[in-house]
């Protein structure tokens, strides 16, 4: 500003000194005006400068405030990243823990159905046609996991139940000569039986083998099978019998 006034007035001495006094006069004004409206401007530009000025100032102070947002973002997004890969080999190791105990599971019942199939050959011929569906349910492929182990532990159940049950079954089957015949049988879990005609006159026993029950005539059992069978069918007091015990046989599977 003061170097724009010392300019001026060596730009008059200048006028005055070479013009003629109303030249001069106008010239004066002249430079004067211009002079008024620079000065003018310069104003105007300073006041402009300083509203931009703070508006930069005040973008800038923004824009500071939303990399401060944006860095606690990344932070908090790192921290949940971290926890989510955490999260992620919880997951994983359950999943394969998980994987490990259905392999595991999948061993063990094809374990049972495997002994079943084995345990089927001493089964009671009644005892054998009940299970029959369940067995040929066990042996689908498709059927879910927990399904098969659901039936796997049905069929363990009812064999279970039934050797530590006296079982009075009516069956058909043939003896030495051939014949097949109808007898009343006497299950003593599956470890014996013993069988009897409807008339008391054929009569023996039976014990399990690899291949089936295999059955031995013995008539003079007769008398006492029939009277356990009466117990059995709530026909005599209760009391002992007096049968023969089938020396047990490792059966080989």
């Amino acid at each position: 500003m003061k170097t724009s006034k010392i300019v001026l007035q060596v730009h008059l001495v200048l006028l005055a000194m070479s013009l003629p006094l109303s030249a001069q006069v106008k010239e004066t004004q002249k430079i004067i005006e211009e002079w008024v409206q620079t000065e003018l401007l310069i104003s105007e530009e300073s006041v402009k400068w300083k509203s931009e000025k703070a508006a930069l100032t005040d973008l800038q102070d923004a824009l500071l405030l939303e990399i401060e947002d944006l860095d606690k973002n990344l932070k908090t997004f790192q921290n949940e990243e971290s926890s989510i890969e955490e999260e992620r080999v919880k997951l994983t190791t359950r999943k394969e823990a998980a994987e490990q105990s259905t392999r595991k599971l999948f061993d063990e019942v094809e374990t049972l159905r495997t002994e079943i199939d084995a345990i089927s050959l001493i089964l009671p011929a009644p005892l054998s046609a009940k299970l029959a569906a369940f067995r040929e349910k066990l042996n689908e492929s498709d059927l879910p996991l927990r399904k098969r182990l659901e039936i796997a532990v049905s069929i363990l159940q009812s064999v279970h139940l039934f050797n530590r049950s006296v079982t009075l079954e009516r069956i058909e089957f043939t003896l030495d000569d051939e014949r097949s015949r109808e007898f009343l049988v006497l299950y003593f879990g599956l470890g014996a039986a013993y069988f009897v005609n409807e008339s008391g006159t054929i009569a023996g026993y039976g014990e399990p083998g690899e291949g089936g029950w295999k059955w031995t005539r013995m008539d003079s059992l007769a008398s006492e099978i029939s009277a356990g069978v009466d117990l059995m069918n709530n026909r005599a007091l209760p009391r002992f019998l007096k049968l023969p015990i089938p020396s047990p046989k490792r059966i080989e599977r």
